[in-house]
């Protein structure tokens, strides 16, 4: 039985856990496999998982110090060996119990992380990485002695290629979205819109609810007729704040919730989503057909989603609440020409088997391990 080793991390946000689930769904279905999925930061015990938790606090709270942070492990990440030493101890135990054929990450920390206590303790199990990230890529997602790294996206690829990864040790394929979402948007009728019923706009910052969705909601209910769902996620001070403003303003048109477990019933019943530039939002997003209009502050790493959006026409950017009502004018004119042709790009761009292939070729090089 080939056994193959996946690394996530469920601390930092949503993404990482979600791709991981992503591929586990898959993974699941094959005969012949198993997987035992890890929490890299758990490897480095109470030190590591605090760390980890920083991360929702800083993105909410000083965004800024966590874009410094990200500028500066990218020029030193080879030098920093603290999550190395941290993690030696339990990572072995995990490798000598299980004994797997390969072992996959799906977070940069341990793509380079991984390799070095490898190396250290003469280990020759085969590193896959799979990208997070679909524009700016960085370093840590560039490690040369990694076996394999996939590329979820075009602009992931040719980035990775500027930071010197060797093309044969590159593959391309699609970002994984969770069954579902695939399921659902398989699933689902295509949207139309003539003029004839209320448009439901969704608003979400993530899953620590971050970015300023009070005020872009305020600003779609004030200048437009459509009902409204906020989903604040593990934010409960927003929560709270918004259920005390907006809801005593608005009644009905407004909805405030908090963490949702079901997102893809909210965005199949949804015909706008204003949302963070987070990768998995807006892929899933494109997978549920549903036009974004993509709010900042961005992070450093989400920096040029917007214009992997933009560039396929999958969605378009606003730089502040007050914008909002404008975009959404243009979207809607000429019987909601823009809209359309927003939903007929996103159709052509998802895959609904990005994760599937992903499960297949990475099932796949643990065969070829096995067999050199």
């Amino acid at each position: 039985m080939k056994k193959i080793m996946l690394i996530t991390s469920a601390y930092t946000g949503a993404g990482h856990r979600s791709i991981s689930d992503a591929l586990a769904e898959q993974f699941s279905r094959m005969p012949d496999l198993e997987v035992r999925v890890i929490d890299g930061f758990e490897l480095m015990g109470r030190t590591g998982v605090s760390i980890a938790h920083k991360y929702g606090l800083m993105c909410r709270y000083t965004p800024h110090m966590y874009n410094a942070a990200w500028k500066i492990t990218k020029a030193l990440h080879q030098k920093v060996s603290v999550s190395t030493c941290l993690s030696s101890f339990r990572f072995l135990k995990q490798v000598r119990s299980f004994q797997p054929d390969l072992i996959l990450t799906v977070h940069s920390l341990f793509n380079t992380m991984l390799t070095m206590v490898m190396r250290r303790h003469g280990l020759n199990i085969p590193l896959v990485v799979l990208q997070a990230d679909v524009v700016n890529i960085h370093s840590t997602w560039c490690n040369r002695r990694a076996y394999m790294t996939i590329c979820p996206s075009r602009e992931a690829y040719e980035a990775s290629l500027k930071q010197g990864m060797p093309p044969e040790k590159l593959k391309l394929l699609r970002f994984p979205v969770r069954s579902s979402f695939t399921e659902a948007a398989r699933s689902a009728e295509e949207k139309s819109y003539d003029g004839s019923r209320t448009l439901r706009c969704l608003l979400m910052g993530g899953g620590d609810g971050a970015g300023r969705l009070g005020a872009y909601a305020e600003a779609v209910l004030e200048h437009t007729d459509m009902s409204v769902t906020v989903i604040c996620g593990h934010n409960r001070e927003m929560h709270h704040h918004l259920q005390h403003t907006l809801v005593r303003r608005y009644g009905e048109r407004v909805t405030i919730l908090g963490f949702v477990t079901d997102m893809e019933r909210e965005m199949e019943q949804s015909d706008l989503l204003i949302a963070r530039g987070s990768p998995n939002t807006l892929l899933e997003a494109v997978t549920m057909n549903v036009p974004v209009i993509m709010i900042g502050p961005l992070l450093a790493q989400e920096r040029d989603n917007p214009h992997l959006m933009e560039k396929h026409n999958l969605g378009v950017p606003c730089r502040s609440p007050a914008e909002v009502p404008g975009i959404i004018q243009d979207l809607l004119a000429g019987g909601a020409e823009k809209l359309r042709e927003i939903r007929s790009a996103q159709r052509a761009y998802r895959s609904l088997d990005a994760a599937r292939d992903i499960a297949v070729y990475v099932a796949g090089l643990a065969d070829e391990v096995r067999k050199a």
